[in-house]
């Protein structure tokens, strides 16, 4: 298991070095994958991410999404009825997935060829929308780099979110590397 120092250093290796501007989208995006036992020094410590990057010459930009579903349902006009009939939530999941991407297309449009936008909190979206799906709808759109904080498992370039559910084979750049297992 990869202590968050071990994780930290590899991203700052990572970010220090030059970025090419003609690299597919997968390439623009870096998932920093760590132990869900982890995630609350990484959020803890995400300031040790932006130090890093700041220090190599870049910009940084970063959303936590550990609060985002709450505060979405809360505001929602159904709210009162979901609360009686959850399971009808189900039919609100693609109103949920656009909303989480139209928060982070916005949040891009910020961003310069530059800087990092970092994605924290993913797995509060578990079972409501999935890191798979905002990657592939969002990757084409990423000025610089975006890297999101992933609790879960990395091999072999299939990564599963807090470990519960099939994996998915993605071509971003994992960090650390399958090297540092």
């Amino acid at each position: 298991m990869n202590t968050f120092d071990d994780i930290l250093a590899a991203y700052t290796r990572q970010v220090q070095l030059p970025w090419a501007t003609d690299i597919a989208p997968a390439e623009r995006i870096w998932l920093v994958w760590y132990e869900k036992a982890l995630q609350r020094r990484f959020t803890g410590r995400i300031g040790e991410f932006e130090h890093a990057t700041l220090k190599a010459g870049h910009g940084w930009r970063h959303i936590n999404l550990s609060k985002w579903f709450g505060q979405w349902i809360a505001q929602h006009e159904f709210f009162d009825a979901l609360v009686e009939q959850p399971k009808e939530l189900r039919g609100l999941l693609p109103d949920i997935e656009d909303a989480v991407i139209a928060e982070l297309q916005q949040a891009l449009k910020a961003c310069s060829p530059n800087d990092v936008l970092a994605v924290d909190g993913c797995g509060a979206l578990f079972g409501v929308a999935r890191v798979s799906t905002l990657i592939s709808r969002i990757a084409d759109a990423v000025p610089g780099r975006l890297v999101i904080g992933f609790p879960g498992k990395h091999s072999g370039g299939v990564y599963r979110l807090l470990d519960a559910r099939d994996g998915w084979n993605y071509h971003a750049i994992p960090i650390p590397p399958d090297s540092a297992l």
